[in-house]
């Protein structure tokens, strides 16, 4: 009887582990997913061929343009003096503190534009014209050296906007020019002047040159 009572003791025990080994695991902890890093990439400015602009126009027009008005139809957009100095005229806006101006002689004698001048204090807005070498106002100053490698760079005092780096890039064939300028303590260009007078005054522009 003891016998019997044994072997079945052990048939029990060899049951219970056998159900026991055809239990489902326990799931192991879930892992936590590593975070996601989203890269944006802003893209640079890609000029035309021919270029925004150069020593002699913007978009097309010329600094030949007689007056205002010639430039307005050149340009496809309307451009006029502004009233307490009707010599000078924004042309184009690219942001509150990103704009194009356009000076002519305020004497009214003279015709033509006496210089396109670009100033862009955001430190690079959308829409600025570049050179059809890639630079303008957002640009460094190696970045304009590799593009006019023949540049004259100097140090220049303006009676309003102070110290400055300006970049001149002169065009022969026109007798006009490309001035680039970082105000002091700017890592970029920040100003730009192109055309025959550019590059001597800075501000103040609503008195004669």
């Amino acid at each position: 009887m003891r016998a019997r009572s044994s072997f079945t003791a052990a048939v029990a025990m060899a049951l219970l582990g056998a159900i026991s080994g055809c239990a489902t695991p326990a799931s192991p902890a879930a892992e936590t997913p590593a975070p996601t890093v989203t890269v944006t990439v802003t893209p640079t400015p890609t000029p035309t061929p021919e270029g925004d602009f150069d020593a002699t126009s913007l978009r097309g027009a010329s600094i030949e343009s007689a007056d205002f008005a010639a430039l307005s139809a050149a340009l496809g957009t309307p451009v006029s003096g502004i009233p307490e100095c009707p010599w000078y005229a924004e042309v184009e806006t690219y942001g509150p503190d990103a704009s194009t101006y356009a000076f002519t002689d305020p004497e009214g004698v003279e015709p033509g534009i006496f210089f396109f001048y670009t100033q862009d204090f955001s430190g690079g807005a959308p829409g600025l014209p570049r050179t059809a070498e890639g630079v303008g106002a957002g640009s460094t100053q190696a970045e304009v050296l590799a593009a006019y490698p023949g540049a004259v760079v100097d140090a220049y005092e303006d009676i309003s906007v102070g110290p400055m780096t300006r970049i001149t890039v002169e065009d022969a064939a026109s007798g006009s020019r490309i001035v680039f300028a970082l105000t002091d303590g700017s890592p970029v260009v920040n100003l730009v002047q192109w055309g025959p007078r550019a590059g001597t005054q800075w501000a103040h522009l609503c008195l004669p040159l």
